[in-house]
């Protein structure tokens, strides 16, 4: 069986996890605080380190990378970040949200080399992942605050180095922003409502939730030191897996080593539902 440094944590009571929930809904975020030891976030940073080390990830397009700045499919990889797709209580809040059935959609782990003349964008600029799920045209203003914002893609990220001030490219959320239904008005500090960006500083091994369709961005890392992301991206069944070549991957054996049902299941394998 596979040896892994990740442990199994503590995941909240049901009275905590509402209340999380609801936090959740109402942000479009949730900060956790201090999570991961320190083992288990030096085995996640190694890994990467590692990765990034290996030439053929860069060779070309068909490289295992997005963009020269995303390590895809990282589950793969290392089984530390396998065991991270279940570390609680990152995994319980993400069934709450999404539901019992929910998947790792994908795991790509992020990160952003010093760069003291980056602009003010930042490495990708404020945005929403992929696209709008509920745009609204210039007539509505925002959607119902009365109503339950659906929510289909949550991201987790974990800072694998300190980001403890701006300089070293925090990731950034507007609160609320989920429910403009539109894409950030501006690149120049975008707000909502009156909710200015909020950056999620922590030490390595903090960890933050926020809905794909929340208004984020990586702030410019001006450091002297690269900042690494691990994490993992969770989505509701109804949500397809984005793990490339697509149509034609195919899970590796290894991945499947020691993993439990509950494991498997947000790996993918799920039981006979709605179309099959």
């Amino acid at each position: 069986m596979l040896s892994s440094p990740i442990k199994k944590g503590e995941a909240y009571t049901p009275e905590e996890t509402q209340r999380i929930v609801e936090q959740f809904h109402r942000d479009g975020y949730y900060f956790f605080g201090a999570v991961l030891d320190d083992d288990e976030v030096d085995a996640l940073r190694s890994a990467m380190i590692r990765k990034l080390a290996d030439p053929r990830i860069r060779e070309d397009e068909q490289g295992d990378h997005i963009r020269g700045m995303s390590l895809m499919r990282m589950f793969e990889y290392d089984v530390a970040f396998r065991d991270l797709i279940v570390r609680e209580p990152f995994a319980g809040i993400a069934e709450a949200i999404l539901g019992g059935d929910c998947h790792m959609m994908s795991q790509n782990a992020l990160y952003n080399a010093p760069n003291p003349s980056q602009t003010a964008d930042g490495p990708g600029g404020w945005h929403v992942d992929d696209v709008l799920f509920w745009p609204l045209s210039d007539t509505v203003v925002r959607h119902d605050a009365t109503l339950l914002p659906p929510c289909f893609v949550v991201n987790l990220l974990i800072p694998l180095t300190d980001v403890e001030t701006v300089a070293f490219g925090p990731t950034q959320v507007v609160p609320g922003s989920h429910y403009s239904g539109r894409q950030p008005s501006t690149q120049d500090r975008p707000s909502f409502e009156g909710q200015s960006p909020v950056s999620l500083l922590t030490k390595a091994g903090g960890g933050y939730m926020f809905n794909n369709q929340t208004w984020h961005r990586g702030a410019p890392n001006v450091s002297d030191r690269t900042r690494y992301l691990g994490g993992v991206t969770y989505a509701r069944r109804v949500i397809t897996q984005r793990l490339y070549p697509f149509i034609d991957y195919r899970m590796p054996a290894h991945v499947w080593e020691g993993a439990d049902e509950r494991l498997q299941r947000f790996l993918g394998r799920h039981s006979k539902g709605p179309y099959g």
